[in-house]
């Protein structure tokens, strides 16, 4: 499950677990301070439970698990509107995760309504129903529509086809005109209807 990492410290660093240490469960938090693992500092992940035996968070950071200190982990930034570092639009459609009080709602799409500062949460409408909950940033996940692949479609008659074409024709005028050239009863028809008209 989850490793301990912990920033140098002494073992006095040590501290009870107050409410305050667990009103981050949930939210996205910021992990720093940590030196036998630096590579995670700046790194924002989820506070997912607060483990009072050893006063520790769950921290998930994409796959991975890790228990830290309080003094490890800050609520992630946000903005000055008010809304989370990775803002959802209003009309984004979501998709619902993580829920324990309204599992049921899981996997569930969603419609994105406003953002609600003073609760830090999100309105979202629930897809195939009118009702609207509100909900983390942490519990919603943005489904992105698929991109359309331009049909490829060929240039009509162009400058170098109407060429072709062109020339195409000439050569089966030309084809044509000198079979009827070869042809003798032709030549000899148009003769005789000469002759016939010079008598009359």
């Amino acid at each position: 499950f989850g490793r301990e990492y912990t920033a140098a410290s002494s073992p006095t660093a040590r501290h009870p677990a107050s409410r305050a240490d667990m009103a981050l469960v949930g939210e996205r938090v910021v992990v720093s301070g940590l030196l036998r693992r630096p590579e995670l500092n700046s790194q924002v992940g989820e506070a997912t439970s607060f483990d009072e035996a050893n006063g520790r968070y769950t921290v998930r950071i994409g796959t991975e698990q890790i228990a830290l200190r309080p003094m490890n982990v800050e609520r992630a930034p946000f903005r000055s509107s008010g809304a989370p570092a990775e803002t959802l639009e209003p009309h984004a459609k979501v998709r619902i995760h993580g829920l324990s009080a309204r599992a049921e709602l899981n996997s569930c799409g969603g419609t994105i309504l406003c953002w609600h500062a003073d609760k830090g949460r999100y309105g979202v409408q629930v897809e195939g129903s009118l009702e609207t909950v509100l909900l983390r940033p942490t519990n919603l996940e943005e489904v992105k529509p698929p991109r359309v692949r331009e049909k490829w479609a060929p240039e009509w008659r162009s400058a170098e086809a109407d060429a072709i074409i062109e020339n195409k024709e000439r050569e089966l005028l030309a084809a044509e005109a000198a079979e009827a050239a070869k042809h003798p009863f032709g030549a000899g028809f148009g003769a005789a209807a000469g002759g016939g008209a010079a008598a009359v």
